[in-house]
């Protein structure tokens, strides 16, 4: 079903759906986006500092409709910068988040995605406050990178000028699409081959349980390498990555209902419906399932410190069926029930390089604090940030120059992305 973007606005004030759901995720599965010049001029004015500091505010206010875990969405905002990020492939320089892509199909009813469109709702009123000036790959970029500060990781840099897509065209060979089944078909469930950098289409880039949902840290570990370097990661920054990615935050499958739409009836769907609501009462708060696994990695979810790694060296974890149906592991003989670590987690016990960076970031916070610092820009700016605009900058100086010489490959290619190596 049809519908305008103004009948969504509507729908969306008369049921529990935050008020800018729409705006997040536009029903037409399009959007206007300025022309390189007017987008420029716009971002010459943008006060790097005020949005900054509206940004903060923002992850400290919990709306009803969305209610921020612990009180505060920055756990909730890293996965949105990652997820956005972390679909970039060095294989053939698809994916990524510039042009905010998140927001139209295929990556929006993606798996891994889900509920990510209230977070895109929550964003919304600074994308309505700073219009032009502040794209919608900007936005979600912000959004973890200043969760994070907030919560104590010493991230240096942080880039505006991520030239905005009026669609999801350019992310149609990330898939589930027919270009991709075309170009690169996968089998079902899993086992997805380069250039294609997730193992599962749909996920970022491991399935959580295991290969084909096989609890096996060993054979996830090897997806785990096989992602992470096709996204452009060494060994050092995928450790990095991962631990400061699971430093804070929880899972949500405490319901053992399930999740109850599929991704593909997410968005395929009247305006009266609520994506992803799943079967668990409200489908928010203690009801929301997402990914269906369930617990916080560590005992402080808003703090950044390096109690990820400690922990995972110092328990013996034992795998069991979580409320949502998953496998994840838990801490054997322990009455903890918050805790608990994914396959994939385990997995960096079960690889002897993974293994030994484990170790150093547990005993050693300077050196886990400078590998993520370097990681995360790698992730969110350095890869897959596609075209940046002639007027980009950073809150501590200028763009830097390799940057806006990817960003011209990007510029002189016609029908297919660029290789960016």
């Amino acid at each position: 079903m049809k519908f305008t973007l103004l009948a969504a606005f509507q729908a969306a004030a008369s049921t529990e759906l935050c008020p800018d759901l729409y705006l997040g995720t536009p029903p037409e599965n399009n959007a206007e986006a300025p022309s390189a010049a007017d987008y420029a001029k716009a971002l010459t004015s943008l006060d790097v500092e005020a949005v900054k500091a509206d940004m903060k505010a923002l992850l400290a206010d919990s709306k009803e409709c969305w209610p921020a875990d612990f009180g505060n969405y920055g756990p909730f905002m890293v996965r949105l910068a990652w997820h956005c990020s972390g679909s970039y492939r060095k294989s053939d320089g698809v994916g990524g988040c510039g042009g905010g892509r998140q927001r139209y199909e295929p990556e929006r009813s993606w798996p891994d995605n889900t509920n990510l469109d209230k977070a895109r709702a929550l964003l919304a009123p600074l994308k309505k406050k700073y219009k032009d000036a502040l794209s919608w790959g900007d936005l979600f970029v912000l959004a973890g990178t200043t969760a994070l500060r907030d919560a104590g990781a010493p991230i240096k840099q942080m880039c505006f000028g991520r030239v905005d897509d009026s669609d999801g065209m350019k992310s149609q060979l990330l898939g589930p699409t027919a270009l991709q089944m075309d170009k690169y078909p996968c089998k079902v469930n899993g086992e997805c081959k380069p250039p294609l950098g997730a193992t599962t289409i749909g996920l970022i880039y491991v399935n959580p349980e295991g290969p084909m949902a096989n609890p096996d840290p060993k054979g996830s570990a090897k997806d785990v390498r096989q992602t992470f370097e096709i996204m452009g990661h060494s060994d050092r920054s995928t450790v990095a990555l991962i631990g400061g990615g699971h430093a804070i935050g929880k899972a949500h499958g405490a319901c053992p209902a399930g999740a109850g739409l599929s991704p593909q009836e997410a968005y395929n769907m009247t305006p009266m419906a609520t994506p992803w609501a799943g079967n668990c009462g409200t489908g928010k708060g203690q009801d929301a399932v997402t990914s269906g696994f369930e617990g916080a990695w560590t005992k402080e979810p808003l703090k950044w410190d390096n109690e990820y790694f400690q922990a995972l060296l110092k328990n013996e974890w034992e795998k069991h069926k979580g409320p949502g149906g998953h496998w994840q592991w838990r801490i054997k003989n322990s009455t903890d029930d918050m805790r608990m670590r994914l396959t994939s987690d385990i997995a960096l016990l079960h690889d002897e390089t993974y293994l030994e960076l484990v170790k150093i970031y547990a005993e050693d916070m300077d050196t886990f604090n400078d590998d993520f610092d370097k990681a995360w820009f790698d992730l969110t700016t350095t890869y897959g940030s596609g075209v940046w605009s002639e007027a980009a900058k950073c809150d501590n100086g200028f763009l830097p120059e390799s940057l806006r010489s990817n960003s011209n490959l990007m510029l002189n290619t016609d029908d297919a992305p660029a290789v960016i190596v």
